[in-house]
């Protein structure tokens, strides 16, 4: 996953997340793999479309029904995550651009996981699940636009309970257990509690600040 906002050093400001902590540990892994994807001419952008694509099939999956395989397959897919960033700076490609793209496909991304877990719920009756879903998907558009904004105005918001990569994790490991209730009742929750933790957070950075 590209990070925009990134110093000029490559290295994100703010606390470290579980992102950022998986990165250090297995960057060992991940740059050289990432070094012979941009030697062979495959770019950022192509890898950062292909993990939205396989996050598609992963909704539809969702969609029909098949959680375990859909789950297990969203578990296994998430290093695409990291790969297409570290591919960006290998091929000396990580521009803007490419960071905007990388943002704008993780949120539909999301969109399309948790629609994929509602509109299974739909056909089933699953009204309760059904709110809890959709306060699921604001609450995740919220966490990234707080985020987003906050940095607008200079200060780091990238604390919270559920960021993009827990949220995966947290899709991936629930629905391959079958456990879809208690992750419509956890997505909820979490990004509801993950949004007002960064409003908190950026209340008081601000209020140093005066």
């Amino acid at each position: 996953m590209r990070d925009s906002r990134e110093g000029a050093a490559g290295r994100p400001s703010g606390p470290e997340t579980l992102t950022d902590w998986l990165r250090a540990r297995f960057s060992g892994i991940i740059e050289p793999i990432a070094r012979e994807v941009a030697g062979v001419g495959i770019g950022p952008n192509t890898i950062s479309v292909l993990g939205f694509l396989l996050q598609v099939g992963v909704g539809l999956l969702f969609f029909w029904g098949r959680f375990r395989v859909g789950g297990l397959i969203l578990f296994f897919g998430a290093p695409l995550d990291a790969l297409d960033g570290a591919v960006a700076r290998a091929s000396q490609r990580d521009g803007r651009f490419g960071a905007f793209l990388d943002s704008t496909l993780d949120r539909l991304s999301d969109a399309v996981l948790i629609l994929g877990l509602t509109a299974y719920q739909i056909r089933g009756g699953g009204y309760v699940e059904v709110a809890l879903l959709l306060t699921a998907l604001v609450a995740a558009f919220m966490v990234s636009y707080t985020r987003a904004r906050a940095e607008s105005l200079g200060a780091s918001c990238k604390v919270g309970l559920l960021t993009r990569l827990e949220r995966i994790l947290l899709i991936a490991v629930l629905a391959a257990l079958g456990l879809t209730t208690l992750l419509a009742w956890a997505l909820a929750i979490l990004s509801a509690i993950t949004v007002f933790q960064r409003v908190v957070h950026v209340y008081a950075t601000c209020s140093e600040g005066d």
